[in-house]
């Protein structure tokens, strides 16, 4: 009986604590929203907003879904720059103006071991990042129009 009772008080304890947990990592999930592109692409996004999550980005993950991808919004349209440190996966990045593509550039590789990644610059307000082939699959390219929902507002 006494070991029953030390179960059950120690589900009881342990319980609040593995739900705060998870209500913790729920707090730190990106944003998720949808980009149209030409009228005829919806891509699935998680929105990297701080420079905490934008210098993460697609980091670490072996395997991005057709379909899905990470949106990098910026307050001003200037030059930015990606590199491929810590990617896994070859990815498209797509540069975005005004809510118009102005490049591509597509099948970026990630690093070999004792290799320096890969690093791209464009002028843009928005950059998305897909899977690589994506873009040519889907037949996206420079001129083609992006908007932006983000849930729970913003862009």
């Amino acid at each position: 009986m006494n070991i029953r009772v030390l179960t059950l008080s120690g589900f009881y304890l342990l319980l609040p604590l593995a739900l705060w947990t998870f209500s913790i990592s729920d707090a730190f999930a990106l944003q998720r929203g949808n980009v149209v592109i030409d009228g005829r692409v919806t891509i699935r996004v998680e929105v990297a907003r701080t420079a905490r999550e934008q210098a993460r980005g697609l980091g670490g993950r072996a395997s991005l879904p057709r379909g899905e991808g990470m949106l990098f919004p910026f307050d001003a349209i200037e030059r930015r720059t990606f590199w491929m440190k810590g990617m896994l996966i070859p990815l498209d990045i797509v540069w975005i103006q005004k809510e118009k593509i102005v490049a591509i550039d597509a099948n970026i590789p990630p690093p070999q071991t004792h290799e320096t990644p890969a690093v791209v610059r464009h002028v843009a307000d928005l950059v998305l990042e897909v899977p690589a082939g994506f873009t040519r699959e889907m037949n996206i390219g420079v001129g083609q129009t992006v908007r932006v929902t983000v849930e729970g507002g913003g862009r």
